[in-house]
């Protein structure tokens, strides 16, 4: 047989296995890390043993290499179950050898005839260094600016409504509500452009599209390398015009790549930062001091700085700290705080594990409903049951919890600012890099979709000259960011022309709109949002850090029946699988165009696996699906018009997604995105 281990033919390498019949086994982990969101990486299901994996490859044309988690784990703190046992994954790439495989016991398999491909490195930053320009505020003067960036908060479901919200999460935040809702601006219609972590993050601190930033280090598709590349990201071009920049928190996924390429490119005065943003109790933190010096703090667990191991409380107590020892310098400072909240397994402050004991997940209009008409992999969820719902509201009440600690560090900022006596010439931005659902459209834990869940965000602004208390409907998003940034900190001319997103100044401050005779009426009335699927996977992908006693000590479900150990099957008939899917590599790749003005606010989806967007005539057919919804007569996505939309209207609509998309800046060309 193919998988025999009775004889072998010879060992090729250290640690790799060559069978007779030229198949290459080794105990390595293909699949590792960031690496289970690659492309090219597709879970087959659970299988009993690494032969039945390898099986299953072989007969698979596409698979060109097999990994087999099995259910136990060698490590330093002894053995323990894997989140994902007896799983079998393939490659359709050749990526070898991989890491060390004793996390889960993983054994990995390559085909005959394929060649051994080194591990990918991320090349330095090809980008030469040109002189920055000589900043002109349009305040007459460089503000302090700090940004504050949370993980996975929504703006649309209340624990205290069974309907959406124009605040969502944000009910939870007395702070935010009082210095940025009351205090400041509200973007109502803010979007991210790709609603998932790495992506989102790399197009903020980068200022461009998804189908701009695909590739280099490929953290879930997106290259971090330019936000942390000293000419293309934000840090870098603040450090450039003056600015003393301080770094706390989360900043891309590949964490510990990118705090060494900020401190190789100096492009960070002072960084601060969890390396395991993962861990609510991590203990090390990422130090690098205005000197050049770094080192590596561990915390100690029995006696923690700050009182307190729960890193939020820790990034707010150290942002703070170092606010205070450079308020005052003659250079304006810059800070950026990302605490990991509200994101899984959203685990809860000590102090506040009890709060909000009477709010309840929201039965929203479309929570649980069948969704006939969506794209496939949500089109054949089943119904979820008491157990997937019992779940989700420990999940929405632990989600809260861990908000009210991201809501100390603002209020204590606010009340530091005028301590100082410098709120006159800070500005605050507070957003999140993507929304959140939890059962909507029978979808839960989830914010990979092109719905208004998961892509609105918080995306408020507060500071001199900002009106207080006003929502502003301008379609806008975390490709904004950066230039507004930028143009607050020097002026027009200090938005590189590569930038795909626009200063929100005009918006936001009459008198930079009045300066230079910008109205409303010149920003744009449509906003891009993208996705490439980073795996297919399902309900219980994350882990929830309270146990509901309604669960009865059952787990998370994968599906509706708890028992059910079959792989899943992304069926084609409404409510036929056996497993809630939350992405899919097959059916959830898309591009979204959000057109909003005064006549009208629609969402137009086309769905692309190929991510190529092929077509075969101007109305766009030949891609996989469709979607179009009209959200001021459906708010909660309920209805998909395009089956019965004229070709008139698919054709303009086609066309309008065409022409933005095509949209592209580099260093030498300016962007064309508008």
């Amino acid at each position: 047989a193919m998988w025999s281990i009775v004889t072998m033919a010879a060992v090729a390498a250290a640690g790799e296995t060559v069978m007779d019949d030229g198949w290459v086994i080794m105990t390595t982990n293909i699949v590792s890390s960031e690496h289970l969101k690659d492309r090219a990486v597709h879970v087959y299901g659970a299988v009993p043993t690494w032969q039945a994996c390898q099986a299953a490859c072989a007969a698979n044309t596409s698979c060109l290499e097999f990994d087999y988690a099995d259910n136990w784990s060698k490590g330093a703190s002894g053995n323990k179950e894997c989140g994902f046992k007896k799983l079998c994954y393939f490659r359709t790439d050749t990526f070898w050898p991989g890491s060390p495989g004793s996390a889960c016991n993983h054994t990995a398999g390559r085909k005959p005839g394929d060649p051994p491909v080194p591990l990918p490195t991320p090349p330095p930053s090809p980008l030469p260094p040109s002189p920055p320009p000589i900043p002109k505020p349009p305040l007459g003067y460089q503000p302090n600016i700090v940004f504050i960036l949370t993980d996975d908060q929504d703006t649309r479901l209340d624990g205290y409504n069974d309907s959406y919200s124009e605040i969502g999460s944000m009910e939870a935040q007395e702070g935010v509500k009082k210095y940025f809702l009351q205090g400041g601006v509200r973007m109502s219609n803010g979007f991210v452009a790709t609603p998932i972590c790495c992506p989102s993050r790399t197009e903020t601190f980068t200022g461009r599209h998804l189908h701009n930033v695909l590739g280099g280090t490929n953290c879930m598709h997106a290259d971090t390398g330019l936000a942390g590349a000293r000419q293309t990201g934000l840090f870098g071009r603040l450090t450039d015009l003056g600015y003393v920049t301080g770094l706390f928190g989360k900043i891309t996924n590949d964490q510990g790549r990118i705090l060494q390429q900020l401190t190789q490119e100096k492009a960070a005065s002072y960084i601060d930062s969890p390396v395991d943003y993962n861990s609510y109790d991590g203990l090390p933190y990422y130090r690098l001091f205005e000197n050049g010096t770094t080192y590596t703090e561990q915390l100690d667990k029995n006696d923690p700085v700050f009182g307190t191991l729960y890193q939020t409380t820790q990034i707010g107590n150290r942002s703070l700290n170092w606010i205070r020892t450079v308020a005052n310098r003659p250079k304006p400072f810059f800070a950026y705080l990302g605490p990991h909240a509200p994101h899984y397994p959203a685990q809860p402050a000590p102090w506040y594990n009890e709060s909000f004991p009477d709010i309840k997940i929201p039965i929203t209009p479309n929570y649980n409903v069948s969704s006939p008409d969506k794209t496939q992999h949500i089109r054949q969820n089943p119904p979820l049951t008491a157990l997937a719902q019992c779940w989700e509201e420990q999940h929405f009440r632990d989600r809260w919890q861990t908000l009210l600690s991201v809501d100390d560090i603002v209020k204590d900022l606010f009340a530091l600012l005028d301590e100082l006596s410098i709120a006159d010439k800070t500005f605050v931005i507070y957003s999140s890099d993507h929304g959140y659902k939890q059962g909507q459209w029978r979808v839960g834990t989830s914010k990979q979709h092109p719905y208004e869940t998961d892509i609105n965000v918080p995306l408020l602004f507060a500071g001199p000259g900002i009106p207080k208390g006003q929502v502003l409907p301008q379609p806008s998003g975390n490709i904004d960011i950066m230039p507004t940034i930028l143009d607050l900190a020097g002026g027009p001319t200090c938005v590189p022309g590569f930038i795909d997103g626009k200063s929100m100044l005009p918006v936001l401050l009459p008198s930079v709109a009045e300066a230079r005779g910008e109205g409303s009426d010149a920003w744009r009335n449509y906003f891009l949002v993208e996705y490439l699927s980073v795996g297919t996977y399902y309900n219980d992908h994350s882990s929830c850090y309270g146990t509901p006693a309604c669960a009865d000590g059952q787990k998370m479900p994968r599906g509706p029946d708890p028992n059910d150990k079959k792989p899943c099957v992304e069926a084609n008939e409404t409510g036929s699988g056996n497993c809630y899917f939350v992405d899919s590599t097959h059916s959830n790749s898309w591009r979204n165009l959000r057109l909003i003005d005064s006549t009208q606010n629609l969402a137009y989806i086309e769905y692309d696996p190929t991510f190529d967007w092929v077509t075969t005539d101007p109305m766009g057919s030949g891609l996989q699906f469709y979607e179009l919804y009209d959200l001021n007569a459906d708010p909660y996505q309920l209805t998909n018009l395009y089956p019965t939309t004229d070709d008139a209207t698919k054709t303009h609509l086609h066309g309008l997604m065409t022409q933005y998309y095509a949209c592209k800046g580099n260093l030498s060309t300016a962007s064309n995105c508008g």
